[in-house]
């Protein structure tokens, strides 16, 4: 038997050992011969199978082919073999079994082959799902990974975020103004930056600091848009601002919102708000002892009637005068107080004839020599008539009555004045007020000539030097006269118009106010200008007044003058001057938004050589003017204790730099819509805040610009307000006993 017939046989005695029992039965049946017979054949075999090893060897590049050739080569040796014992039928019968056992091993070959290929792909199969299984944990493993890089980034985000602030609050410390971080814009996307643990942290930082504020009472609730610098003040002070439609709502309605994070906290239980910021009308009733509110009723001083009449009655009870900073000013809804005007138109044509006789024959009240044309262009100090007084014709000639008629009109109202020179009067009889007032015309708005003016200089000088002593508005008055008509009930400059005809004046009806207007103002590079100067008060009972010290100028858009009475020429009001266009020959160093820092006045005041004159005429006549107004307002006031608000008044300055009161605004407008205004808003809402909240807790704390100028000490509260039987105290007495119509 060859090489491959004996691994057979050894593979199946070692799978079927039973099968080795019958071989042996079979084998001792046969004849000792074919037993030598088989091992001489497998001697043979042997030796043909060394022999063909060592041609294997030999030919290691043909092994393939070689083990197929010795595979022949003991096929045909075997079938030899077999040929010789085919004579022997125990030999085929073995054969045969033989056969029969290798068919069976080659099946079960066949099953174990099948066996082995369904355990193969078993195991591929599962190979295939731990490959599926790791595939989902390396997703999983990435969805961590950048989860956590998110975090990181978040992280060092909120560090970077950290730092910056801390950067603005060291600033914000070194400049001692208290900002704090802007509100970002709350969205969805932005908690994706921080970490929940973060968040959570944010909302319980945010929750403590809530309940720190409402336990010492910092809340506030504001309802108007201009109110983010006192946002800023009060959030830099550890308030926190309860987000509700009104400032009383209940917990439903109320909402606090960090302004950092955006976080939000819905209120569990009620929280009234201890400062109310509103334009809007409260009823005092509804408010507590120990809130503050920015709110007063009754002011009567901040509408344009209301002061006029405060003033004109205030002034019997006290010695102050009203005429020395509040022009005169007249009310057509009240009885009387139309003919009180005519009156005073009449008195003060009669006074610009007289400064018209001066002027024309180069005489002034200070006894100096009035300046030329050219000279008053540059300096911008006299703005009077240019009428000449060469070649006039005979149409153009008023005769000199009327300046008999002037001196004798002046002298009566210096009379009534002083009670003086009794023996100078000089009694001209009844004059006819219109005959008058048109020759008046003809001079001043025509050009006519006055017959031998010349004659009257030194009388008329005379008189007027004693009016002037008695009249501290006779510098102001001109020569023109001039009145500007207001609209009772409109503001910002809203129908406001200037008007030198007594007839235009008179039509006008009970809804207006008219005021004299100052014909010899303050000029900057020969423009007009107003100053608005900002006030506080804390306190009516006793009176409490504090003054800032920053303020700004508002100019018109076009050159002054009195030739013509256009609104862009002389009023100077910011919501009417931003909607012109400025002169194209205006002086270069005007502002292009027409508005002024006080600091930039007080410079121009030093190039002309009068920076002394703020100190000492400009800011005390203002602060004396503030004064006596709130102290002619008290009494009409309702209001309650903690309470405050913010005033802003308009002055017009004269030639000698003397404050005249225009008017005063209730919750006046600080939008920060101009250069000037951004520089003078933010810090003055800061003083205001340390004001009214720091100096209740510490009265040494420092309070910025602002300044106590007045507090009231042993008020009694029984000034009396009976109103007189005749206004002639305000006005010019007794002139309706001379002019007659």
């Amino acid at each position: 038997m060859n090489t491959l017939t004996k691994r057979l046989w050894k593979c199946i005695s070692y799978c079927f050992p039973f099968r080795k029992k019958i071989k042996q039965e079979s084998l001792e049946k046969q004849p000792i011969e074919a037993n030598s017979e088989r091992e001489t054949s497998y001697e043979v075999n042997s030796e043909r199978e060394t022999t063909i090893e060592a041609n294997s060897e030999r030919e290691t590049s043909n092994e393939v082919n070689s083990e197929r050739e010795t595979t022949v080569e003991a096929n045909s040796e075997i079938e030899t073999s077999n040929e010789v014992n085919s004579e022997r039928e125990t030999t085929v019968e073995a054969n045969s079994e033989i056969e029969t056992t290798n068919e069976v091993n080659s099946e079960r070959e066949t099953t174990v082959e099948a066996n082995s290929e369904i355990e193969t792909s078993n195991e591929v199969n599962s190979e295939r799902e731990t490959t599926v299984e790791a595939n989902s944990e390396r997703e999983t493993t990435n969805e961590v990974n950048s989860e956590r890089e998110t975090t990181v980034e978040a992280k060092k985000k909120r560090e970077t975020t950290t730092k910056a602030h801390r950067k603005r609050k060291a600033a914000n410390k070194s400049n001692s103004t208290r900002k704090t971080a802007k509100k970002p814009n709350v969205s969805p996307e932005r908690d994706k930056l921080y970490c929940d643990e973060c968040v959570s942290r944010q909302k319980r930082c945010f929750e403590d600091q809530v309940k720190t504020a409402v336990a010492k009472k910092n809340v506030f609730w504001t309802d108007f848009k201009g109110s983010n610098d006192f946002e800023r003040g009060l959030l830099s002070r550890g308030w926190v601002k309860k987000i509700a439609p009104t400032f009383n709502a209940g917990p439903k309605k109320t909402i606090f919102c960090d302004p950092t994070y955006g976080h939000e906290i819905i209120s569990r239980y009620d929280i009234q708000p201890n400062l109310i910021l509103t334009r809007q009308r409260i009823e005092l009733h509804l408010l507590k002892e120990d809130q503050i509110t920015n709110h007063f009723y009754g002011v009567d001083a901040t509408s344009k009637s209301g002061l006029c009449n405060l003033l004109r009655q205030w002034c019997l009870s006290c010695d102050a005068n009203p005429h020395t900073f509040f022009p005169r000013c007249y009310m057509f809804s009240e009885k009387n107080e139309k003919q009180a005007f005519i009156d005073d138109f009449t008195m003060t044509a009669a006074c610009g004839i007289l400064k018209w006789v001066l002027r024309t024959n180069g005489k002034s009240l200070q006894d100096e020599v009035i300046p030329s044309r050219k000279e008053k262009k540059e300096k911008t100090a006299f703005c009077m008539s240019d009428a000449k007084i060469n070649n006039h014709g005979p149409a153009r000639i008023v005769p000199e009555d009327i300046i008999v008629t002037a001196l004798v009109a002046c002298q009566f109202h210096l009379y009534d004045l002083t009670h003086e020179d009794e023996d100078d009067i000089i009694c001209a009889g009844i004059v006819d007020r219109k005959h008058f007032i048109s020759d008046y015309y003809r001079v001043m708005h025509h050009g006519a000539h006055i017959q031998n003016s010349d004659k009257y200089v030194d009388y008329c000088h005379q008189l007027l030097c004693k009016l002037r002593r008695v009249n501290p508005q006779l510098d102001i008055d001109g020569e023109k006269n001039i009145w500007i008509s207001k609209p009772r009930a409109l503001s910002r400059g809203r129908g406001i118009r200037c008007r030198n005809d007594l007839k235009d004046i008179c039509s006008l009806g009970w809804k207006w106010v008219v005021q004299k207007y100052i014909e010899r103002p303050l000029l900057v590079y020969g423009t007009k200008f107003d100053l608005r100067q900002h006030f506080l008060i804390t306190d009516w009972h006793p009176l409490t007044i504090w003054f800032y010290k920053h303020s700004f100028l508002r100019f018109s858009s076009q050159p002054f003058t009195l030739e013509r009475l256009d609104t862009a020429i002389h009023v100077c009001n910011n919501s009417i001057q931003r909607k012109l266009k400025n002169a194209p020959n205006r002086h270069p160093n005007l502002p292009e938004e027409n508005m002024w820092h006080s600091d930039e006045f007080k410079e121009y005041l030093c190039t002309i050589g009068k920076e002394q004159v703020w100190d000492s005429i400009i800011i005390p006549g203002m602060k004396k003017a503030l004064i006596h107004s709130m102290k002619a307002t008290r009494e009409n006031v309702k209001y309650k204790k903690n309470s405050y608000d913010l005033f802003g008044s308009d002055f017009l300055f004269g030639e000698n730099f003397q404050p005249w009161l225009l008017e005063i605004q209730y919750k006046p407008d600080i939008t920060k819509d101009t250069p000037v205004m951004k520089k003078i808003v933010p810090p003055m809402v800061e003083d205001i805040l340390r004001v009214v909240i720091d100096y209740k807790d510490d009265p040494n704390c420092n309070v910025g610009g602002f300044e106590l100028i007045y507090k009231q000490a042993n008020y009694t509260g029984n000034v009396s307000r009976s109103a007189p039987n005749t206004r002639t105290d305000a006005r010019h007495p007794g002139l309706s006993s001379y002019f007659t119509s």
